[in-house]
């Protein structure tokens, strides 16, 4: 088997009357999940045909819909490029000129924000009647077969768009499972929405790919009702973004999570007084995990061997080594083949010996990953060359800070860099009492801006713009 569908079918044989997803009460089978999706693929195999892999664009929320239009597109051999309905109309319309489709899917509720397009527009439910069989799906060999589309974070420059093969998504599956002990014995919850790498992988492909039972949820996020779940009783796993734990422990109440054996964190780092308060409310110590959109994952906290501030050491079949000024390069199955349409960008980071730049700056210790922001992160005070994330590593120290961001601005006025704290804890007399005590000279702040809480995006990671327009009046 090579194929993500591949393992759909044999669990369709195997767990033919077993949960395959439960989704707001509703139940589907392996066998009925199979038949569901093979009927479904039939459509955009007579559509699409079975010559050139097509792109096919999805604006639906989290949904067993949604499942099972992706994997028909999967099983038919063409491409998903699913989009976030968050996305604004004009966001939707940019979106399908950069990337024209064959054609897009969606949902009733979605249809105001699509807008004058020449690709077909068809709704999901449309799609899920008894298509008549229209020939063979198309096949190329896993590594060469694309599976989907998504977008990098945009957090060094604009979002560029990242093609993953089937045999991708499986390698990223194959080598965690090694190190969490992920078997056909588990069962997940889902909340992230599938519209991302992290949910479409690490989630909908990881229980394909083991036959678990995805518990899915819609991908608001409401504390209190994830915490129920996870006191079910039915779940071992869970995958979230730092933000996600972050308010789980903000949600009053008592919650049993005895039942669940691996909370996964990633997307951005995890705060050392999050992991402490969460092990002492719920008993989990949550796992960090480090990679991209571009490589899939780099590396991972292993069971019983987790090392704060650090996202765990470098996976099996990664091959990882540091440049001269520190920046993480990787080879492994998870790296993708190249940014879509874009030769240019691709080979720039790309090293001579076919190394991929993931312009992280990262220490190694004993194969662990101590990452020290991005590469065009480094801030240049008095002589120094300073990682923000250094920074925060040390102001983390003080278990009353609960968050914090660090980021280096160069003005006209000055040679060096201005550092400016952004904090949700402590008054400004109790941060600079704290830095005078514990940090180096040019480490303290310039300016300290204290928010309620610090903006992210979905996926958790500090909203770059906001900041800098705060930074900057």
């Amino acid at each position: 088997m090579s194929h993500i569908t591949d393992y759909l079918r044999l669990h369709a044989d195997g767990k033919a009357d077993q949960a395959a997803i439960i989704f707001e009460n509703k139940t589907i089978t392996w066998a009925e999940l199979w038949q569901q999706v093979e009927q479904t693929s039939f459509y955009f195999t007579e559509k699409l045909g079975a010559k050139d892999q097509q792109v096919v664009n999805l604006l639906m929320t989290n949904s067993i819909d949604f499942v099972v239009v992706y994997l028909a597109v999967l099983q038919a051999g063409h491409i998903a490029l699913p989009m976030d309905p968050a996305y604004k109309k004009l966001e939707i319309d940019a979106l399908i000129q950069r990337i024209p489709p064959s054609m897009v899917v969606t949902e009733e509720r979605y249809l105001p924000n699509i807008g004058s397009h020449t690709q077909p527009v068809i709704l999901a439910a449309e799609l899920l009647k008894q298509w008549r069989p229209a020939g063979e799906p198309l096949r190329l060999s896993a590594k060469k077969q694309i599976a989907s589309l998504t977008f990098t974070s945009g957090t060094s420059g604009s979002p560029k768009t990242v093609p993953n093969t089937h045999s991708n998504h499986i390698w990223n599956i194959k080598t965690c499972s090694k190190v969490w002990n992920w078997t056909s014995q588990d069962s997940l919850l889902l909340n992230l929405p599938l519209s991302h790498m992290h949910g479409l992988v690490m989630g909908l492909s990881g229980i394909i790919y083991h036959g678990n039972t995805l518990f899915l949820h819609q991908q608001s996020f409401d504390a209190k009702v994830i915490l129920e779940a996870l006191s079910s009783g039915k779940i071992s796993m869970f995958t979230h973004v730092p933000l996600a734990y972050m308010k789980m422990l903000q949600a009053p109440g008592d919650y049993d999570l005895s039942a669940v054996r691996l909370c996964i964190s990633g997307a951005a780092p995890l705060p050392p007084p999050v992991w402490h308060e969460f092990k002492d409310r719920f008993g989990i110590e949550i796992l960090e995990t480090y990679g991209s959109t571009e490589t899939g994952r780099i590396a991972g906290n292993r069971l019983g061997k987790r090392v704060l501030g650090s996202p765990g050491k470098v996976l099996p079949g990664v091959d990882l080594k540091l440049s001269a000024d520190s920046e993480v390069l990787v080879k492994s199955g998870g790296v993708f083949p190249g940014y879509w349409h874009n030769a240019k960008a691709t080979k720039e980071s790309l090293t001579d010996d076919g190394y991929w730049r993931t312009g992280d700056i990262a220490e190694l210790k004993n194969g662990y990953v101590f990452l020290k922001g991005r590469k065009q992160e480094k801030i240049r005070r008095f002589g120094y060359s300073i990682s923000p994330r250094d920074i925060e590593w040390a102001m983390h120290k003080n278990p009353a800070v609960k968050e914090i961001y660090v980021m280096g601005v160069q003005t006209q006025q000055a040679d060096d860099e201005l550092i400016y704290f952004i904090v949700t804890d402590l008054t400004d007399q109790q941060i600079e009492e704290y830095c005078k005590q514990n940090l180096l000279f040019a480490w303290r702040p310039s300016r300290i801006i204290r928010l309620p809480e610090i903006p992210r995006t979905r996926s958790g990671k500090p909203m770059m713009g906001t900041l800098k327009e705060m930074v900057a009046s």
